[in-house]
């Protein structure tokens, strides 16, 4: 969605509206700090900072902002104390920005990076307080090697921005003055397999807002009708490994290996190995994710980039349909996905059932 919401303002649309960054949460809140929303007054929304009284909230400042030409912080507290009440009781607070987009220029520059597979990262110095009628923006954009893309002259605190490119999550830094804002490129899901777990996988990755591609070696696997609208299907009549070679992978491009027998799945695993990617995930019991390790290992490849597989695929939640293996598997890649604290725990319990 971020992608998709930074290039309508790319293209000058927040000029004559507003763009919504939740900047920081305290407690409990709907939505993390970098979700936005893009208030267009007449033209609907793009995005979500998180529904209810405080997306009415912050829509209110955003059509007040649009119409008066300017950019103001706001935070809304959700700290009420009766369930029967009309004050929000989730037990939080959320600080947003809520931003005229004067210079569209920058987010040309992100949405440049983007298209080129790689992540940006917009730094807005922001001077203001809460409450204020108005606050002053300076952005800038810079790319993965921290070089200026576009925009103002903005100070970088070389670490702060670092961490938000490594870990895709924003960081608010200098006492809430410079907010570090990562914005990762199209989010790409390669399912490599198009039996029941595969169709179930593509099913709920449309709804997880996945750039999704289908491939089987079976023509009527890859049919297109087997599969929500907008998923790409590829018949990989010539093998996976030339398939995997021509789709194009970057570092937001997760791949899940649900082939229907272990030979295919150790072609794909070899194929993978040598691309670019943020998650690559095998099917399999213990001793089949073990042999086929073992011989990527064997095959020369780096041993622990080839132990950092997600193999055995998926939590552990002793799924058995293809609609629940379906879920075990996008519930890990949404963890990967947001950097979940539940990561370290998951890698302990992967190498407790590889041995």
């Amino acid at each position: 969605m971020d992608s998709e919401l930074i290039a309508v303002v790319a293209e000058g649309a927040a000029r004559t509206a507003a763009l919504v960054t939740v900047l920081e949460i305290k407690g409990s809140a709907p939505r993390h700090a970098g979700s936005k929303m893009l208030v267009r007054p007449g033209h609907g929304l793009l995005g979500t900072v998180g529904g209810g009284r405080l997306e009415a909230s912050a829509i209110e400042a955003a059509e007040d902002c649009a119409r008066a030409g300017r950019s103001a912080l706001i935070e809304v507290e959700m700290l009420g104390e009766a369930a029967v009440g009309a004050d929000m009781i989730c037990g939080g607070s959320s600080r947003m920005l809520v931003e005229l987009v004067s210079d569209p220029q920058p987010y040309r520059a992100a949405r440049d990076l983007l298209a080129s597979g790689k992540r940006a990262l917009l730094v807005k110095r922001i001077e203001g307080r809460p409450g204020s009628s108005e606050c002053w923006i300076q952005v800038t954009v810079i790319d993965e090697d921290l070089r200026a893309s576009s925009g103002a002259s903005v100070a970088i605190d070389e670490k702060a921005a670092r961490r938000a490119l490594s870990t895709g999550k924003p960081v608010l830094a200098d006492e809430g003055g410079t907010f570090y804002d990562p914005i990762l490129p199209e989010e790409k899901l390669v399912i490599l397999g198009g039996g029941h777990v595969g169709r179930a996988l593509a099913e709920i990755a449309q709804s997880l807002d996945f750039s999704t591609t289908i491939v089987d070696d079976r023509q009527e696997m890859a049919d297109p009708s087997r599969f929500p609208k907008g998923v790409r299907t590829v018949c990989a009549s010539e093998g996976y490994a030339p398939a995997i070679a021509s789709l194009p992978f970057d570092a937001a491009t997760y791949a899940i290996v649900v082939t229907r027998g272990h030979v295919y799945d150790l072609e794909c695993i070899r194929a993978l190995l040598g691309r670019e990617y943020r998650y690559v995930g095998m099917i399999g019991s213990s001793r089949k994710t073990r042999l086929i390790l073992e011989q990527a290992k064997a095959d020369g490849f780096d041993g622990a980039k080839v132990d950092a597989l997600y193999a055995p695929i998926g939590l552990d939640i002793a799924a058995e349909t293809p609609e629940e293996i379906a879920v075990c598997i996008m519930g890990e890649i949404i963890a990967v996905r947001r950097n979940a604290k539940a990561l370290e725990g998951l890698s302990a319990q992967r190498a407790a059932r590889r041995a």
